[in-house]
C-alpha cells in the first residue's frame, strides 16, 4: 500500500506531468484538479492521526528523504491543500497552457514536501522545487520580474545551504530530532561550560537562515521581488503563490525557533519580555507591515496593491513569530491561516476581474458591482476579512496578536501593528470604491460574472472566512493541539485569552440587528443625498486637469509627495546596482585576469606557489 504522505506529496507532481504530457483542453484540467484534490482529501482523513504521528522514508541510494506528520506539519498542510486546490480551480478558468498546469502543480508538491520534511535536506530539495517551478511560472509572463525572483532566491538558497551544510559538519546529522537534541545540549553545554557552538557561528546561522526564509516569506528589505512576481503571472496562481508558498518561509521561521531557538535564547539573552533573536524577526515584521501598507496605498494596479498588501500582512505573522510567547506563536499561526484565506481569496477576485475586463488599474474600472455580483460578494467578504472586521476571521487572528504583543509590554511593536490595521482601511477603501461602485466605463457595460471554476473556488476561501470567524474556536482547538496544552481558552465562539474576551457569535448578532434597523430606516423613507461628479476629493488643492484627484485617479498623490523623500530610498533600486558593481567586476577579472592567456596562468600558479612556501605548506 502506497504511504499516504506519499501520495500528498507526489501526486500533485505526477498529475502535473501527465496534463503537461497529454495536453488536451479539458483532460489536462480535470488532471490537474484531481491532482490538487487528492492531496486535500488525503489532508483531511490525516486529522485525527497527526497526533499519533506518521513517517515516510524514500531511499534514493546515497540518502533517504524522510517525510513525517505532526500537528504542526498538519496544520500548514491543510492551509497548503486548501488554499492550492482553490487555485487550481481558478486556473481551469485562467490557465494558458499545459506549462501552467505542470508548474502550477510542481510548486504545489514543493510546498508540501517543505511541510512534511523530517530532515533538513529532504527540507532544501523539496524548499528548490518550489522555488524553481514558481521561477517558471513567472517567467512565463515577464522575464524581468522572473530573473529578480530568481536571483534572490539564488541568493536565500545559498545562504540556507551553507548554513544546513555547517549544521551538519557539526551536529553529524540533517535529521530534526537528532539537529534539536544537540542544540539543546548545546545550551545546556553553554551555561555549564564550554559549548560546540560559539558566539559568532550562532550568529551567522541565525543571519543566513534569516535569509532564507525571509526571501520567501517577503521580509523587508528582501521583499523586493514579490510584488512583480506577484503581479505578473497568472493570477489565480498568484492565490497560492502568495497564501502557500510564502508560507514556507514562515514554516522556516517556525522550524528555526523549535531546532535552534534555545541555544539562541542562552547566547543572546532577552530584550525586554523578547528573545533578543527573535525581536530582530520582530521587528523586521514590523517594518514589513509599514512599508508593504504604505506601499500598497500608493499603487495604481490592483495587482500590485495585493502583492504589496500581502507582504504588509505576512509582516503581522512575523511580530507574532518574534514576540516568541505560545500566545504570539499561536496568534502568528492563527494569521498565517487568516492571510492564506483572505489574500488567495482577494487573488482569484484579481484573477476574475483580469479575466472578465482584461483591465489592472484603477482609473480603467468603475461600477462592476452591477456586472459582477458574485465577485463583489465575494470581495466584500474578503475585504472585511483583511480590514479586521469582525465577525471575519481576519479580525479573530489579528486580535489575538494585538493582545499578545500588548501583553508583553512592547509598545514599538505594537504602534507598528496598529498602524498597519490603519493603513489597510486605507487602500481597501479605495479597492472598493474605485472598482464596484461608481461610474462604469462605457468598454465595460458587457461584462460578465465569474466563471463556473473561479466562482467555486473564491466560494471555497469566502466560506471559510465567515466560518473560521464566527467559530475561531475551531482554530484555537488545533493551535493548542499543536502547543500540547490550552493557551487560548473558550468555546466555539468564544475566545478567552485570561485577560481578554472575544465573543464572535454575539458580534455576529449586534450586526445582524444593527443591519435589520438600518434596512429598516431606509425602507421606511431615508432620503439620500445625491453627490454631484464634480465633488471630488482635492485634499485642499483646486480642480484642475493637472491635479486632479479621484476614487480613481491619483486619489493618494498628497501622500505620495508627503512620502516623497522616503520614496527615493529603494532597495529594490540599491540591489540593481550591486547587481551592476558586481558585473563590472566580473567583466574586469575576465579582461585581465581570467583572460585566456596561458602565459598569465603560469606566472598565478608561480605566484601560488611562492605564497605556500612563504607559509611553509
Amino acid at each position: 500500500m502506497i504511504n499516504e504522505l506519499a501520495l500528498i506529496v507526489f501526486t500533485p507532481l505526477l498529475a502535473g506531468v501527465l496534463a503537461w504530457l497529454l495536453n488536451v483542453r479539458g483532460l489536462r484540467e480535470a488532471i490537474g484538479v484531481i491532482g490538487a484534490a487528492v492531496p486535500l482529501a488525503y489532508a483531511a482523513m490525516l486529522h485525527e492521526k497527526a497526533a499519533q504521528g506518521l513517517s515516510f522514508a524514500l531511499n534514493l541510494g546515497v540518502f533517504n528523504m524522510t517525510f513525517a506528520l505532526s500537528q504542526l506539519s498538519w496544520f500548514f498542510l491543510g492551509i497548503a491543500a486548501l488554499v492550492g486546490f482553490s487555485a487550481v480551480l481558478g486556473l481551469v478558468s485562467t490557465a494558458r497552457g499545459s506549462y501552467e498546469w505542470l508548474f502550477a502543480l510542481m510548486s504545489l508538491t514543493g510546498a508540501f514536501g517543505v511541510f512534511l520534511a523530517n530532515d533538513l535536506m529532504t527540507f532544501f530539495i523539496f524548499w528548490e522545487i518550489m522555488t524553481f517551478a514558481s521561477f517558471m511560472m513567472v517567467l512565463r509572463y515577464n522575464r524581468q520580474a522572473s530573473l529578480k525572483y530568481f536571483v534572490l532566491s539564488i541568493v536565500g538558497a545559498y545562504a540556507m545551504l551553507i548554513a544546513i551544510a555547517f549544521i551538519y559538519v557539526k551536529v553529524g546529522s540533517f535529521d530534526f530530532s537528532a539537529v534539536r537534541s544537540a542544540f539543546i545540549g548545546d545550551a545546556y553545554a553553554r551555561m555549564f561550560g564550554s559549548a560546540t557552538f560559539s558566539s559568532g557561528e550562532l550568529m551567522a546561522l541565525f543571519g543566513l537562515f534569516l535569509v532564507a526564509f525571509g526571501v520567501k516569506a517577503g521580509l523587508f528589505p528582501l521583499h523586493v521581488w514579490a510584488p512583480d512576481a506577484y503581479s505578473e503571472t497568472n493570477q489565480s496562481y498568484t492565490a497560492m503563490f502568495s497564501g502557500v508558498l510564502s508560507k514556507t518561509g514562515i514554516y522556516g521561521f517556525i522550524m528555526m525557533y523549535i531546532l535552534m531557538g534555545t541555544r539562541l535564547m542562552v547566547e543572546f539573552g532577552m530584550f525586554r519580555s523578547a528573545p533578543k533573536f527573535g525581536y530582530i524577526i520582530a521587528f523586521l515584521g514590523g517594518l514589513t507591515i509599514i512599508v508593504g501598507g504604505l506601499l500598497a496605498a500608493l499603487q495604481e494596479d490592483i495587482r500590485k496593491l495585493f502583492a504589496y498588501s500581502s507582504i504588509s500582512q505576512v509582516g503581522y505573522i512575523l511580530v507574532g513569530i518574534g514576540v516568541g510567547t505560545a500566545l504570539s506563536m499561536q496568534a502568528a499561526l492563527f494569521h498565517a491561516l487568516s492571510h492564506a484565506l483572505f489574500k488567495g481569496l482577494f487573488f482569484l477576485i484579481v484573477a476574475t476581474i483580469v479575466y472578465r475586463t482584461g483591465k489592472t488599474t484603477f482609473a480603467d474600472m468603475g461600477g462592476l458591482a452591477e456586472k459582477m455580483p458574485f465577485t463583489f460578494a465575494m470581495a466584500f467578504v474578503a475585504i472585511l476579512s483583511l480590514a479586521g472586521i469582525p465577525p471575519l476571521v481576519g479580525f479573530a487572528s489579528k486580535w489575538v496578536l494585538f493582545e499578545a504583543v500588548i501583553s508583553q509590554n512592547l509598545p514599538i511593536l505594537g504602534g507598528m501593528v496598529f498602524f498597519g490595521s490603519a493603513i489597510g482601511f486605507v487602500y481597501l477603501i479605495r479597492f472598493t470604491y474605485a472598482v464596484w461602485f461608481g461610474q462604469r466605463p462605457t468598454d465595460l457595460d458587457d461584462t460578465k460574472d465569474a466563471p463556473l471554476p473561479l466562482a467555486v473556488a473564491m466560494a471555497i476561501l469566502a466560506l471559510f472566512n465567515v466560518v473560521l470567524g464566527i467559530a475561531p474556536g475551531l482554530v484555537a482547538r488545533e493551535l493548542n493541539r499543536i502547543f500540547g496544552r490550552d493557551i487560548i481558552g473558550g468555546n466555539l465562539f468564544v475566545l478567552d485569552l485570561g485577560f481578554g474576551k472575544y465573543n464572535a457569535l454575539a458580534i455576529l448578532t449586534y450586526l445582524i440587528m444593527g443591519i435589520a434597523i438600518a434596512g429598516l430606516i431606509y425602507l421606511l423613507g431615508a432620503r439620500a443625498r445625491k453627490v454631484p461628479v464634480t465633488d471630488t476629493y482635492q485634499s485642499g488643492n483646486p480642480v484642475t486637469m493637472e491635479y486632479n484627484l479621484t476614487i480613481r485617479r491619483n486619489f493618494f498623490l498628497p501622500l505620495k509627495e508627503a512620502l516623497s523623500g522616503w520614496l527615493r530610498i529603494s532597495f529594490d533600486r540599491t540591489y540593481r546596482d550591486i547587481g551592476a558593481w558586481v558585473e563590472d567586476f566580473g567583466e574586469v577579472m575576465r579582461n585581465y585576469i581570467y583572460n585566456g592567456n596561458v602565459q598569465s596562468y603560469a606566472w598565478y600558479l608561480l605566484l601560488i606557489l611562492l605564497i605556500l612556501a612563504i607559509w611553509g605548506v
